[in-house]
C-alpha cells in the first residue's frame, strides 16, 4: 500500500511538472509573437492562468490570459507600462509546438496604460514630478490651510470649490525662485476627452521657502497657470483599443479601454 502511494505521488509530481513546463513553453511562444507584432524592445510577460494547462492546450482555448509590457512608446508618451487581461484566447496546440504562432484571436481584451510620471513631467516641461491622488479629507485640509494662511502661499479655498477628488490629482515639483528651491503643488482636475488626457490647474501653492519668496512664487505661478489646461495624447492603445477611462492609481495616471473580437497579431486598423 505504501509503495502504491509513493508511486501515485511520483506520477502526480511528474504530471504537474510536465504541465508547468508546457505552460512555460506556450507563454514564451506567445510572448515572442506579441513582442514582434507590437515592435516591443523586449517580449512581454504572458501569464496563462488556470490549472491544468494541458487541458486548455489540447482544446486550443484559454479563458484567462494576462499580459504585461513596460517601456512602450505610444502617442506623445515614451514610457508607458501596458497591462491587459485577455479572455477567450484561441491558439491551436500545433502552432505552440512548432512555434508558428501567426494569429491570436481573443474574444475580449481589456488593456490599461500606466503613464510614467517622468514621461508626464517631460511633456509638461517641469522637473521631477510626483502624482498623488486626492481624497475628500485632503481637499478639506487644503481649504483649511488656505483659510488660515493670509500670505497667499497656501492657495485659495475658493479655487478648490467644486473640485471632485475622484477626478483630481496633486502634482508636485520643484522650481527655483530668487535662488531658493521652492516646492510647488498644483491641484489639477483631469478628464479623458477625444482619447486625450486633459489636465487643468485648479489651485497652486508653494512650500519650502520663506514667506516673501513663497508669496512671490505663488503669485507668479497663479498668474502663469490661471486657467492653465494642457492635453496629452497617449495615442491609441495596442490592439486598436480606444481609451474610455482615466483614473489616478498608485502615483500614476492610468488610461484604459476594452475591445472585443481582436486578433492580437493583426488588430483592426493596423
Amino acid at each position: 500500500m505504501r509503495g502504491l502511494l509513493i508511486t501515485l505521488v511520483v506520477i502526480v509530481a511528474v504530471l504537474v511538472g510536465v504541465d508547468f513546463a508546457a505552460r512555460w513553453v506556450a507563454e514564451d511562444r506567445v510572448a515572442v509573437a506579441l513582442g514582434e507584432a507590437l515592435d516591443l524592445p523586449n517580449p512581454p510577460e504572458v501569464d496563462v492562468r488556470g490549472f491544468p494547462f494541458l487541458t486548455q492546450a489540447l482544446a486550443g482555448r484559454y479563458d484567462d490570459v494576462g499580459l504585461s509590457a513596460p517601456g512602450i512608446a505610444y502617442g506623445e508618451l515614451r514610457d508607458i507600462t501596458l497591462t491587459a487581461d485577455l479572455e477567450g484566447v484561441s491558439v491551436p496546440l500545433e502552432n505552440l509546438v512548432n512555434g508558428q504562432v501567426r494569429r491570436i484571436p481573443a474574444e475580449q481584451v481589456t488593456a490599461s496604460a500606466r503613464v510614467n510620471p517622468t514621461d508626464l513631467a517631460r511633456l509638461l516641461d517641469v522637473g521631477e514630478l510626483t502624482i498623488e491622488p486626492l481624497t475628500a479629507d485632503d481637499l478639506e485640509r487644503l481649504r483649511s490651510e488656505a483659510d488660515a494662511d493670509d500670505s497667499g502661499a497656501s492657495g485659495s479655498s475658493r479655487a478648490l470649490a467644486g473640485v471632485d477628488p475622484a477626478s483630481s490629482v496633486r502634482l508636485t515639483s520643484t522650481t527655483t525662485v530668487g535662488g531658493q528651491s521652492v516646492r510647488v503643488a498644483v491641484v489639477a482636475s483631469f478628464r479623458l476627452s477625444g482619447g486625450q488626457i486633459t489636465l487643468q490647474a485648479r489651485d497652486i501653492r508653494t512650500e519650502g521657502a520663506d514667506d516673501a519668496i513663497a508669496r512671490v512664487a505663488a503669485a507668479a505661478l497663479r498668474a502663469q497657470l490661471s486657467g492653465f489646461s494642457t492635453s496629452v495624447d497617449p495615442g491609441q492603445l495596442p490592439f486598436a483599443i480606444t481609451a474610455t477611462e482615466l483614473r489616478a492609481e498608485d502615483g500614476v495616471l492610468v488610461v484604459s479601454g476594452t475591445a472585443r473580437d481582436v486578433d492580437l497579431l493583426d488588430p483592426p486598423g493596423a
